[in-house]
């Protein structure tokens, strides 16, 4: 976002001034209490400009042309200007970075020896972060004026409106947007569920009150494939965040479920049905888990969408090698023996003793 501003002024007063024969020195002249922030603070400013020691030359008597230029760097000056008319100490404030992008002066003399000048500006503001600033928005203004040649004071005023004028606009700005701006947002909630979904011919979602049955799977059996029963289960997390009271909301929605016509049984009885539900519940235990996982992470809005999303591939991991090893170990449901111990885990698993399913896991990392 871009705010340009442009302004003409006509001045008839005087300034105290500071001048010598080969430079004109400007300053800026900090206002207390100008800004009553309790939101942010200008944390740093750096100047970008390819000659940042140059502001521009102004007439002096006698239609010479001089340097002007403040005591220090134009972003120690800026720095301080804006530090100081701020008021703001917290230090949970959310922290900006100005970047001087443009700060030009420009003086021409016209025909009737009045100097018309213009100052044009142009600032950055970011959010600083523990990476890179996050842009926010850029102020472009422009201030125009005449003076008569012995009125070199009168640049001062323009100086200091200039940049009143900016600060004031980031200021607004910035309290419009604090609430509901994903950048400025200083907490991250989530809002973890497992909802019951209805289920249609296309997926079945996990139920603990609908237990599956052979008409959930629909394909063609595979021929050549050695096996009785094949489901195909798996597990998705979906859900958009919204900014809400500078929180970043993330409801997410985890969902246990399986694919019929991705699933298949040749020869249909309820020892192997058991173990092809067996399959679902092990889905299930890790969405369980992750949905557990996610509700302990530490999160802020720098990296909630780093861990949130390395919870769920993490997840996904845990969910095939769970299902290999569930497999292997009862040689697909023939070793009856081990059958029945995996029906003992994921019952407790799925009321939230994860105990012996943690073992196992540990055991094959």
């Amino acid at each position: 976002m871009t705010k340009a501003l442009s302004l003409i002024v006509l001045f008839f007063v005087s300034n105290v001034y500071f001048c010598n024969a080969q430079e004109i020195m400007l300053n800026l002249t900090p206002q207390p209490e100008f800004i009553n922030s309790s939101i942010y603070e200008i944390a740093e400013v750096h100047d970008t400009r390819p000659q940042s020691e140059k502001i521009g030359l102004v007439y002096r008597e006698g239609n010479k042309m001089v340097n002007a230029r403040f005591p220090n760097s134009l972003a120690h000056e800026l720095q301080n200007y804006f530090s100081n008319s701020i008021q703001s100490r917290n230090p949970q404030l959310q922290k900006i970075i100005v970047k001087i992008e443009k700060y030009d002066l420009v003086e021409n003399l016209n025909s009737n020896q009045i100097v018309e000048g213009e100052l044009k500006i142009k600032f950055g503001f970011y959010a600083k972060g523990s990476f890179d600033p996050v842009h926010l928005l850029d102020f472009e203004g422009g201030m125009s004026y005449k003076r008569s040649k012995n009125r070199v004071d009168l640049i001062q005023n323009v100086i200091q409106q200039a940049s009143e004028n900016a600060l004031k606009y980031f200021d607004q700005w910035i309290n419009s947007q604090a609430m509901t701006n994903r950048s400025l947002a200083n907490k991250v909630r989530l809002e973890v569920n497992q909802p019951i979904l209805k289920s249609s011919s296309d997926t079945v979602f996990y139920n603990s009150k609908r237990g599956l049955g052979w008409q959930d799977f629909t394909a063609k059996p595979h021929a050549i494939n050695k096996y009785n029963a094949l489901i195909f289960t798996s597990l998705s997390m979906e859900g958009k965040p919204y900014v809400e009271d500078a929180t970043i909301v993330l409801p997410l929605i985890i969902k246990v479920y399986m694919l019929p016509d991705q699933s298949w049984v040749k020869n249909k009885d309820d020892y192997s049905l058991n173990h092809e539900q067996r399959h679902f519940d092990v889905t299930k235990v890790v969405g369980d888990r992750l949905q557990y996982k996610l509700k302990k992470l530490d999160l802020n809005p720098e990296n909630y969408e780093g861990l949130v999303n390395s919870a769920y591939l993490d997840a996904y991991r845990e969910m095939s090698l769970l299902q290999k090893l569930y497999d292997s170990q009862t040689n697909h449901g023939r070793d009856a023996s081990m059958q029945a111990k995996w029906n003992r885990y994921l019952d407790d698993a799925l009321q939230g003793d994860w105990k012996n399913i943690e073992t196992i896991i540990s055991e094959k990392m």
